[in-house]
């Protein structure tokens, strides 16, 4: 059980077609009641998204309501300078890359970055309660099998199991994208995408 106490607020970036942005996100804890929360920056419809730590620590000086304004640890986090409010590398999951490390290499590295990514999308999708993006990571099995840190991925039975996750996310993962989008609140001015300053 997760004391109030013991409740914490992190920075992550997340990387989703071609923009990546900041927001905060509170792993699960526990109320005076004994129910589980999790949650993310939010404003009260949409995850909320800066593309600097520097506009996100602005956004939280301001003092506005939002998702986590009630959680415990929100005190701290209004405390934080844009140096603490810095994702880690452990704390940045990119869904464009999704595809490029399904078609390399199950070495460890590459398969904890897919999972970590997936089992944030199952975050997303349970915060935002969105059955649909929920039924899509938690019911098929290629995903399910992924966050499940008994799975290996090595010898010939492994590389079998990593090619149906490899087909899985060339069918699915698309649309994954498309409804994690859909619950995204860009703020502020951000570069444009690499893909669209080609195309132009």
């Amino acid at each position: 059980m997760t004391s109030s106490l013991d409740a914490a607020i992190v920075p992550i970036a997340l990387t989703v077609n071609g923009r990546t942005g900041i927001t905060l996100f509170a792993p699960p804890w526990e109320d005076d009641e004994g129910e589980q929360w999790q949650g993310f920056l939010g404003d009260g419809a949409k995850i909320l998204l800066y593309p600097t730590a520097v506009e996100l620590g602005a956004f939280i000086a301001s003092g506005e309501e939002n998702d986590l304004s009630d959680h415990p640890a929100w005190g701290r986090v209004l405390k934080l300078t844009p140096a603490d409010l810095e994702p880690g590398e452990d704390d940045s999951y990119d869904l464009d890359a999704v595809y490029e490390w399904a078609s390399g290499e199950p070495d460890p590295v590459t398969v904890s970055a897919v999972g970590n990514v997936v089992d944030l999308v199952a975050k997303i999708a349970d915060a935002c309660d969105d059955g649909a993006l929920l039924r899509l990571v938690e019911n098929t099995p290629e995903y399910a099998e992924l966050v499940d840190e008994e799975t290996s991925y090595q010898g010939k039975d492994g590389r079998k199991r990593w090619n149906a996750l490899g087909d899985t996310i060339a069918e699915s993962w698309e649309r994954a994208i498309g409804r994690v989008e859909t619950w995204l609140n860009w703020q502020g001015e951000y570069p444009e995408p690499a893909a669209a300053a080609d195309e132009d």
